[in-house]
């Protein structure tokens, strides 16, 4: 089965770099689990939010999330089963290999947010988990 965006996550991707956009459409047409985008484009207000919760190390302010550009330079993403969206673990890293794979069969550069300096060692090398985040590297 061939899944594909609804309309929620078509509308939150579009705000996202085309090279993003490329790569997260052939992604989620290949894959054999249902995922949609959570965030693309954010604003300050929200920006800030996340920063108080612990959410971004970034502030919003001095440090700048890719997610503040527009077109956004990064996307979060969520599986999506039993008829909503899920956040687990284990599903969030099943996806993050197929969209990592996707990228680099079409050269894209991305960074995901659990594995932030690329050496291939996942979580354990690092203080802060963003599994759902995915970034494009200039």
């Amino acid at each position: 089965m061939a899944y594909k965006f609804g309309k929620t996550s078509k509308r939150k991707l579009a705000t996202a770099t085309v090279r993003l956009r490329s790569v997260m459409n052939e992604a989620i047409r290949i894959s054999p689990m249902d995922f949609g985008i959570a965030e693309g484009h954010r604003s300050l207000s929200t920006q800030k939010k996340y920063f108080k919760e612990g959410k971004s190390k970034l502030d919003g302010v001095t440090k700048l999330s890719k997610h503040q550009q527009l077109p956004s330079h990064a996307v979060d993403i969520y599986a999506y089963y039993n008829g909503k969206a899920q956040w687990d673990k284990e599903s969030i890293i099943f996806l993050a290999g197929i969209i990592m794979a996707v990228a680099k069969k079409m050269r894209v550069r991305l960074r995901w947010g659990g594995n932030w300096d690329g050496d291939g060692v996942i979580i354990h090398d690092q203080s802060f988990q963003d599994l759902v985040h995915f970034e494009v590297i200039p």
